[in-house]
């Protein structure tokens, strides 16, 4: 592509490569900062909690109903815990998940050894459930180190997804052809 054809191609592509330039800035801030990634989220998913405890609070629906209301102010308060301490908050519920996690590793690893002797896959099993189990007490020894982890995974695949995307975008630029219709690129065959 020659420089007039780039400019062509980000003036006609500008809403297709949004979401993918995003998922790329997303994506670094979660490889560089994982631990602020984590703290933001919860503290986001506070705010949620408050705006909808407070529409809702604000709604006709509450001067009928005293359980619409129990549900707004816990709404607001569960918001205001998660903005006010995000790291604890994160921390007790990857606390909570690695429990979750242990507890079902361990009632698989029992339903392994019932099927011990009838299924060839029995040491596949096993191997299975105990690295779900590892995970487990990762998770609740370590919670913010293994969630900063997974972080960190999840920014790579979204920056390898946001630099796919873009190539597509180009690819599909340089070999369609245009219908100037006043819509995006259209392939054409």
């Amino acid at each position: 592509m020659n420089s007039k054809s780039i400019k062509d191609f980000v003036s006609k592509n500008i809403s297709s490569l949004a979401v993918p330039i995003a998922m790329i800035i997303i994506g670094l801030f979660f490889v560089l900062f994982p631990g602020s990634a984590i703290g933001i989220t919860v503290k986001v998913i506070g705010v949620i909690f408050v705006v909808i405890g407070l529409v809702l609070s604000g709604t006709l629906i509450v001067s009928y109903s005293s359980i619409t209301l129990a549900i707004s102010i816990t709404l607001i308060t569960l918001g205001i815990i998660c903005i006010a301490a995000s790291d604890s908050v994160a921390s007790f519920v990857i606390k909570v998940l690695g429990i979750i996690v242990l507890v079902n590793s361990a009632l698989r690893i029992h339903d392994a050894y019932e099927i011990k002797g009838i299924s060839d896959r029995f040491i596949q099993y096993i191997i299975n459930d105990l690295i779900t189990l590892i995970l487990g007490i990762v998770l609740i020894v370590m919670p913010l180190g293994a969630a900063a982890m997974f972080v960190r995974i999840v920014g790579i695949i979204m920056i390898i997804l946001g630099i796919s995307n873009i190539v597509t975008a180009i690819r599909i630029y340089r070999d369609g052809q245009y219908v100037d219709d006043g819509s995006d690129v259209v392939w054409e065959e």
